[in-house]
């Protein structure tokens, strides 16, 4: 889905400079009132505190129509302009739900504008059945069925048969169409690795990166995204580490490949200090 940083940055949205504001107050000043330009020379002057008083509040004026711009553009809106842009299509947000996940469904609602049974529907109605689907992908399994796989955050919650519901209601299912769910289940990494200290490598290094791939590998982990070890070598690659070396080609081999089920998770960790480098 797009975001604000895949989309080259809003026209709208100006760039602020409070010195190129003050500037071009000044230039207006002189423009009608040439005789203030020995007065403006003089950073004391109460002339020039004025025009720099006039500048800040300008400055803050137009930081307040960014504001307000930026809360009719979908990647950027937050909180309650979010909550505005999402009822104009007819979504609601959920008990507990984030802002980038309201965001997600209204981008799948605004896509499955084009039709009942849309790939686009199908996922927007899984995870508006609950806040505990994590993400959702559909597919046709074969011709007249669609299958589901969700990814839970917590698997024993029986939420599976909730969506199973949603998804089977009239609203939601198209005539002569098959429906079925599954749940995605994790595909563990195995890494270990030679570590190289620098010379001023903190002393908790190695317990900082396990906590860092942990941290890392969440926020990126997707359904059926591919890893790629190379990926996993720039998160070693944290303040104190001089070099990374893997004995072996399969821990983690040079590309994870998930399938359309499958979702990765940090599996065996071996961070082995190899010494200062």
């Amino acid at each position: 889905m797009t975001t604000a940083a895949t989309l080259p940055p809003p026209s709208v949205i100006e760039p602020l400079d409070f010195e190129r504001i003050l500037a071009t107050s000044k230039a207006h000043l002189l423009g009608h009132y040439p005789e203030a330009a020995d007065t403006l020379a003089l950073e004391s002057s109460p002339l020039t505190k004025l025009l720099q008083t006039f500048s800040y509040r300008e400055l803050l004026y137009r930081a307040r129509v960014n504001d307000a711009a930026r809360a009719h553009l979908l990647a950027f809106a937050t909180g309650g302009d979010l909550d505005h842009l999402a009822a104009m299509f007819g979504l609601t947000r959920m008990a507990g739900e984030d802002d980038e996940r309201l965001r997600l469904r209204l981008q799948l609602r605004i896509a499955a504008l084009a039709g009942q049974g849309t790939r686009e529907h199908y996922e927007l109605t899984a995870l508006t059945a609950s806040t505990n689907v994590r993400a959702a992908t559909a597919r046709q399994s074969r011709p007249g069925a669609v299958h589901v796989v969700l990814w839970l955050h917590n698997p024993s919650l029986g939420t599976s048969a909730q969506v199973v519901q949603a998804l089977n209601q009239d609203s939601a299912r198209m005539l002569g169409v098959t429906v079925t769910v599954g749940t995605a289940q994790p595909q563990p990494i195995d890494i270990r690795a030679h570590i190289w200290r620098s010379a001023n490598a903190s002393p908790t290094l190695l317990a900082d990166l396990q906590a860092h791939l942990q941290t890392q590998l969440a926020a990126r982990a997707a359904l059926g995204s591919p890893i790629a070890r190379s990926w996993i070598t720039t998160l070693l690659h944290i303040d104190g580490v001089a070099a990374v070396h893997y004995p072996s080609d399969t821990a983690p081999p040079p590309t994870i490949v998930l399938g359309a089920d499958e979702y990765p998770t940090l599996g065996s960790v071996q961070l082995i200090d190899a010494g200062v480098l």
